[in-house]
């Protein structure tokens, strides 16, 4: 069954196979496509670059395995991996807001990844409710989730981090950037392929706008820019004080 739907789908449109697998229940969308959870972040074709380069760039950042780390919008662990595999049992912590996807990710690249007995925390979470995690940050990550969410939810995300980081915890964020500052509503061309928008997904924001946001709690910003992002992300970290 699985060998015809693999051959029959290359041959049904875009426009009717999107609509099909919306109707589609999660928990039957492996039986015509057991990767389907990968395919439901971005970027699928860097899989390899964008896990790794999350990675290497906090282990460069001082990132050790004693240390607790948030991944925020883990996703199907495509960085996820790494950093379970890095860390001390019980050290990684992964929310997504994508129920499915997170059931199927624990039920599926677990233990194909041989990382079950590492035992990471997944959690679905859309409210960015650190709190219930029971738990204190040195380092957490959001890698691709600023860029599609509108400023209040970044002020709710960042205001729980705040209270989710110990003293002198890090949180790094990616954004695409509205170098031309707040007064520029115009579209922005990141990337050949990405245009980003004032005020809907995908969004850029500038600077400026994180550090209103901290200005008054616990937490500064400072711009880091570039990190070798294939799609343009620049790189933000937030330091609790």
């Amino acid at each position: 069954m699985r060998g015809l739907i693999k051959n029959i789908k290359p041959l049904v449109p875009v426009g009717i196979k999107r609509p099909i697998k919306r109707a589609i229940p999660h928990r039957y969308h492996r039986l015509f496509d057991p990767d389907w959870h990968r395919r439901s972040i971005g970027n699928v074709k860097l899989w390899d670059t964008l896990g790794r380069l999350q990675f290497d760039f906090l282990i460069g950042r001082g990132m050790a395995p004693h240390h607790y780390f948030l991944d925020v919008g883990c996703g199907p662990l495509r960085g996820g991996m790494h950093f379970i595999r890095y860390l001390e049992t019980g050290h990684y912590y992964g929310v997504d807001s994508n129920t499915p996807m997170l059931e199927e990710t624990e039920r599926l690249e677990l233990p194909r990844l041989g990382l079950v007995e590492k035992q990471p925390m997944l959690v679905a979470m859309g409210d960015f409710a650190f709190g219930r995690l029971d738990r204190q940050f040195d380092y957490a990550l959001a890698q691709s989730v600023f860029t599609h969410l509108p400023l209040n939810n970044i002020i709710r995300c960042l205001m729980e981090m705040e209270k989710a980081l110990v003293p002198g915890g890090e949180f790094y964020a990616t954004i695409w950037e509205n170098e031309l500052g707040k007064r520029n509503l115009d579209d922005i061309r990141q990337t050949p392929t990405a245009v980003t928008h004032f005020d809907r997904d995908f969004f850029h924001y500038d600077v400026g706008t994180f550090e209103w946001i901290c200005d008054g709690t616990d937490l500064s910003v400072e711009y880091l820019g570039d990190w070798g992002n294939p799609v343009n992300q620049k790189m933000l970290v937030f330091r609790k004080a």
